[in-house]
C-alpha cells in the first residue's frame, strides 16, 4: 500500500525509519486503525502490526500540541518499549513531535517532569504507565489514541485489574487499539469484560 492519503511531510518523516510502504496484512491493519473505531488486531509476530500502528499514529499525531499527551503506546516489556521508541524517534524529530520513553529502569520523577514539560506521544511498559497515572503524571483527557501492543504478553505479566482501570479511565473520544500475537482464553475474557464494540481484525479477513 502506498501512502497517497498521508500528508507529504509525514511520508518524508516515515522514510527516516525506513517505512516507505505497507505490504499485505500491514495495509489491512493500518486501514482498520485509521477508521478511528476501537480496534482489536489478532496476528502473529512480524505480521506488520507494530509498523501499521506507528504509521497510523503519526498520521494522526503529526504536529506539536500544547498541553497533555495525544497518544500512548504501551508494550509488554522495557526492551520492547525501548525498541519502539528508537524506531519512532527519527520520525518524531522530523515532525518536531516529542516522544517520551517511560519504564521501570528510569527515574519516575524525571519521567513525570518530562511529560509535564510537554509531550505528544508516550511509549512505555504497563507497570510504569500505571504508576505515572496513579501519581497524576499522565493526563488521559486529551488522548486521541491508546495503543496496547503485545497484549497477550501484557495481561500475562501485568495485573489485569490495573490495565482494565487504565482503559476504563479513557475518554469516549479516545480510540483504543489492541494488538495481540495470539487470542488466548485470557485475552478473550478480558476483551469481553470491557464491553467495547471492537472491530476485530485478523489477517485475510474481508
Amino acid at each position: 500500500m502506498s501512502f497517497k492519503k498521508i500528508k507529504p511531510e509525514v511520508i518524508e518523516a516515515l522514510e527516516r525509519a525506513q517505512i516507505v510502504s505497507l505490504e499485505a496484512e500491514a495495509a489491512q491493519f493500518f486501514k482498520a486503525i485509521k477508521s478511528g473505531r476501537p480496534t482489536f488486531i489478532i496476528a502473529p509476530q512480524h505480521s506488520g502490526k507494530t509498523t501499521a500502528s506507528i504509521v497510523a499514529m503519526f498520521n494522526k499525531i503529526n504536529q506539536e500540541y500544547e498541553g497533555s499527551p495525544r497518544a500512548i503506546y504501551m508494550t509488554s516489556t522495557i526492551e520492547n518499549a525501548e525498541q519502539v521508541h528508537k524506531r519512532m524517534s527519527p520520525v518524531a524529530r522530523k515532525l518536531d513531535v516529542t516522544v517520551d520513553l517511560v519504564h521501570d529502569k528510569g527515574n519516575i520523577v524525571q519521567q513525570r517532569n518530562d511529560i509535564f514539560d510537554g509531550t505528544e506521544i508516550i511509549v512505555g511498559n504497563p507497570k510504569r504507565i500505571f504508576e505515572l497515572y496513579l501519581q497524576n503524571g499522565i493526563n488521559l483527557k486529551l488522548l486521541d489514541l491508546f495503543i496496547i501492543d503485545d497484549f497477550d504478553e501484557c495481561i500475562a505479566s501485568s495485573k489485569q485489574a490495573e490495565l482494565k482501570r487504565l482503559i476504563e479511565s479513557l475518554e469516549k473520544k479516545t480510540q483504543l487499539v489492541i494488538l495481540t500475537n495470539a487470542n488466548t482464553k485470557k485475552t478473550e475474557a478480558f476483551i469481553d469484560a470491557l464491553e467495547i464494540p471492537f472491530s476485530v481484525i485478523e489477517p485475510n479477513d474481508a
